[in-house]
């Protein structure tokens, strides 16, 4: 748990780039889509509310990334966690495996363990090539 803090405030005084606008606030993403019995049970998409511009662009385009893998309505449930805003709800993922580089993608099975986590600028077919390796698609 010491380490997962230390990582949090580590990243959180990196200088990635110039201070940019603050992200817009929005609700937790959560989906009703079915559980099914792969390995990939949810979502979870983990970001920062107040980013910088080149964060913000790379949240944008990892977010679409995201949708477009998983479809219309996506196939499994997704939450969205601020890791600047939400520390107590990132907590038990920044502790399993620490994010680096916003965003993060964090794949969930069914007994509530982390089973990858992709992070950065991201793109639908790493998405896709973790949900297959997980059991989905």
């Amino acid at each position: 748990m010491r380490f997962a803090v230390i990582v949090s405030l580590f990243l959180l005084s990196l200088p990635a780039c110039a201070k940019g606008k603050a992200m817009p606030a929005a609700a937790v993403a959560a989906t009703s889509a079915p559980v099914t019995a792969s390995k990939v049970a949810r979502v979870v998409f983990m970001d920062k509310e107040h980013a910088c511009q080149c964060t913000r662009k790379r949240v944008e385009d990892t977010w679409a990334a995201l949708q477009a893998a998983l479809g219309t309505p996506p196939k499994l449930p997704i939450e969205r966690i601020y890791i600047d805003t939400q520390a107590a709800q990132a907590g038990p993922y920044t502790s399993a495996k620490p994010l680096m580089v916003p965003p993060g993608i964090y794949f969930v099975d069914q007994q509530q363990h982390v089973f990858e986590l992709l992070q950065g600028e991201v793109k639908a077919k790493e998405i896709t090539a973790v949900l297959k390796r997980g059991g989905q698609q």
